[in-house]
């Protein structure tokens, strides 16, 4: 049975619905947004979404189709992207949200791959929580220990992509970027690197990719064999 949720009939989701015990239903949370000049600009949502198919897999899961516009504030000087309001990101997320619940699914893991998608989805499901009962998760790929990425696009970003895509490495040139404290409104010049992106590339591999996507997969299986209860050791 495909682990995508639409690739199934409506016949197919009423029945899935039903059961006693209803999977878990992953929601990828992406942007379309410039990654440098080696990396592709829906990075943010392919690698989300590739990596919930994989969890699914081994979890029967059910992947939704990817939302594959975020909030762009940082990236929207470089060509390419096309970022949506706050506003409007946080309405599809409610949206989203009790659409499923609405079909009778309570456990919603949202994996994220554009920062900015998890702190808006984030408040937008604990307002929900209020009027639905459901138990939903926010995780963003980087947080995974094995996982962790330093900048925007950097090299390992860019093995993550190499290995769940295919993605061929692409001559990249390392330029400076500054790094500022806390969150600065609106963003210095400098602050990534003039070809959009910030951090070291160069590095990148599929083989490195691998091994990020091992750790992340084996976190997140772990997660939705917990039903997204996952204690974590103090």
């Amino acid at each position: 049975m495909t682990v995508l949720f639409g690739e199934h009939t409506s016949a197919e989701i009423a029945k899935i619905a039903k059961q006693r015990k209803k999977p878990v239903v992953i929601v990828p949370m992406g942007a379309l947004e410039a990654h440098g000049g080696h990396l592709p600009l829906w990075t943010d949502t392919i690698t989300p979404f590739k990596l919930a198919q994989r969890v699914a897999e081994k979890t029967g899961a059910l992947v939704l189709p990817p939302i594959p516009y975020g909030f762009c504030y940082t990236l929207r000087p470089w060509a390419g992207t096309v970022s949506l309001k706050s506003q409007t990101f946080a309405a599809v997320v409610r949206d989203i949200t009790r659409e499923l619940v609405r079909n009778g699914f309570d456990r919603i893991l949202f994996m994220n791959g554009h920062g900015a998608d998890a702190t808006i989805a984030g408040h937008v499901l604990k307002e929900l929580a209020d009027e639905h009962k459901f138990t939903a998760c926010v995780v963003s790929w980087w947080d995974i220990d094995g996982a962790e990425c330093e900048g925007h696009a950097d090299e390992n970003e860019a093995s993550l992509v190499m290995s769940l895509t295919g993605w061929q490495k692409r001559k990249s040139v390392q330029a400076p970027s500054q790094r500022y404290f806390g969150r600065v409104i609106p963003m210095p010049k400098g602050q990534y690197a003039k070809y959009g992106y910030v951090g070291k590339i160069g590095g990148e591999s599929a083989a490195r990719g691998r091994k990020m996507e091992k750790a992340i997969v084996d976190k997140m299986v772990k997660l939705v064999k917990a039903d997204l209860l996952l204690k974590e050791k103090n």
